[in-house]
């Protein structure tokens, strides 16, 4: 009956621990920044700390409503909005509730009238790093982390972290996953050694904000 609340090939014990650093890390950091109702307060209390020109870039766009939202929430022109996303789901199994496929919008990416909004398609292992190549990132940087999964994950922080500069924010629309999302960033900031504080959660810091310093 257990193994069904556990990832596929993922022993029990190394589920066990990594619940455990999550609460010792949602207690020893998360504990007192501002907790907020539901992702759109969150957005709201982000934007409100990000009142300039941004840099956004969402790892996981689904039918865009996130990038939609913020879009709406920052009206700078200079601002610009990028989506990465294979459109077709995800591409291995995340837990047993959402295996490889799931999240599939057949390759249809969001129709969003606003010029500052564009999307990549594709694996980020093969999109990311060719877009950084050719992109100039110099406005502060909002990272929106909706990967679901362990690896696209950590490949995405560990791609950007030569960008992050003091007042980077990232944010994790899955951060309770334990195994994936949280275990990613756990081991980013273990090897990178970032400094950085929380800036907002949802309770149980099922979603959750950084601020790089």
């Amino acid at each position: 009956m257990i193994a069904k609340f556990l990832p596929r090939g993922l022993p029990f014990s190394e589920s066990l621990n990594n619940n455990a650093i999550f609460v010792s890390t949602r207690r020893d950091r998360f504990s007192d920044c501002p907790e907020l109702p539901d992702r759109s307060a969150l957005f709201r209390h982000i934007a409100r700390m990000v009142d300039e020109p941004i840099d956004y870039l969402e790892f996981g766009v689904w039918k865009g409503a996130s990038i939609d939202e913020w879009r709406r929430l920052n009206t700078y022109p200079e601002s610009r909005f990028v989506g990465f996303d294979t459109f077709y789901g995800l591409p291995e199994d995340w837990d047993p509730q959402h295996p490889a496929g799931t999240f599939s919008t057949k390759g249809e990416m969001p129709k969003i009238d606003d010029s500052r909004v564009s999307f990549v398609k594709g694996l980020f292992q093969d999109t990311l790093r060719p877009f950084l190549a050719k992109t100039e990132v110099t406005r502060r940087l909002v990272v929106n982390v909706d990967c679901d999964i362990y690896s696209a994950t950590l490949f995405v922080l560990g791609t950007l972290d030569r960008l992050f500069r003091p007042g980077t924010i990232i944010v994790f629309d899955d951060f309770y996953s334990m195994n994936d999302e949280f275990k990613a960033f756990y081991d980013y900031d273990r090897s990178f050694g970032r400094t950085w504080s929380a800036i907002g959660r949802l309770p149980h810091c099922i979603k959750a904000a950084i601020e790089i310093r």
